[in-house]
């Protein structure tokens, strides 16, 4: 096809998109970002998972576990808002740049502030809900107190009450995990190992913070928020932080927690 031909197209695709179903969320320095040019970023970088409908049915989906987002539904799993609340334009922006590690959801990290900003005010047009809902506000998240030997065993306590079911012993073998588990989309789904130090968004207690406080959207994982004090969720993340080599976990606190005993067994912890 020759280079006029592609102009024309591209020409013809953005007039087809029409004007902007809504007014997109501002981006980094406050300004929105741009469907139109948002549509042509996500052809060249996004169609082959997502597809040219956003459904998620790419030519790469059917290689893919976990299954490539379908926009039009407006539902995303990683938000710094509690449960069920659409994300802010700040939680698509990191998933676009960092990616979601273990799935084929590569960082972006290459691509400008301008051209993340504009993919994202097209994927706001693809969804009814960004028309008629706000962004959820984003949880406080309060300064992290320090991961010592007590907290990771309070810490060690609380997962045993709240997590366990489908975490386990942290390997993701609970009993909810055997019995199996599916996601809103109707795909198998399972618990994260925490063992491994690393989960598809988060990296540190932090993350692993605001993951037990707001949950996973689409996905068994609850918010915590109404169960647990920020005091005690800090607790279970320090837990976890030294299930494995999470960044900002350290040697001692991990030998110390493959000392303690493994949730639902009857022994005490030393």
């Amino acid at each position: 096809m020759s280079t006029a031909a592609v102009v024309s197209a591209l020409m013809v695709g953005a007039l087809a998109l029409g004007p902007a179903r809504l007014p997109a969320q501002a981006g980094a320095g406050g300004v929105a970002g741009d469907a139109g040019r948002g549509r042509q970023v996500y052809e060249r970088y996004c169609v082959q998972c997502h597809g040219e409908r956003t459904d998620g049915a790419g030519e790469v989906a059917r290689w893919s576990q976990p299954k490539p987002r379908d926009f039009r539904q407006g539902i995303y799993k990683f938000s710094s808002a509690p449960y069920g609340f659409l994300p802010t334009t700040a939680d698509l922006d990191r998933v676009i740049q960092n990616g979601l590690y273990g799935t084929r959801m590569p960082p972006f990290a290459a691509l400008s502030t301008r051209e993340r900003r504009d993919v994202i005010a097209y994927l706001q047009t693809r969804s009814p809900r960004w028309r008629t809902e706000e962004p959820g506000t984003p949880i406080t998240i309060p300064a992290e107190p320090a991961s010592t030997r007590e907290a990771v065993t309070r810490g060690r306590e609380l997962f045993e009450a709240n997590c366990t079911r489908c975490h386990g012993d942290g390997t993701g073998n609970g009993p909810s995990a055997v019995k199996g588990m599916v996601d809103d989309w109707g795909m198998a789904i399972t618990p994260a190992n925490l063992t491994l130090g690393r989960g598809k968004w988060a990296r540190t207690a932090r993350d692993i913070y605001v993951r037990a406080m707001t949950g996973i959207n689409g996905t068994p994982m609850p918010e915590s928020a109404d169960a647990l004090t920020p005091e005690q969720v800090w607790q279970v993340a320090h837990y976890v932080q030294a299930l494995g080599g999470w960044a900002g976990s350290t040697r001692e606190l991990r030998q110390f927690a493959a000392q303690l005993p493994l949730p639902g067994e009857a022994s005490s912890a030393p």
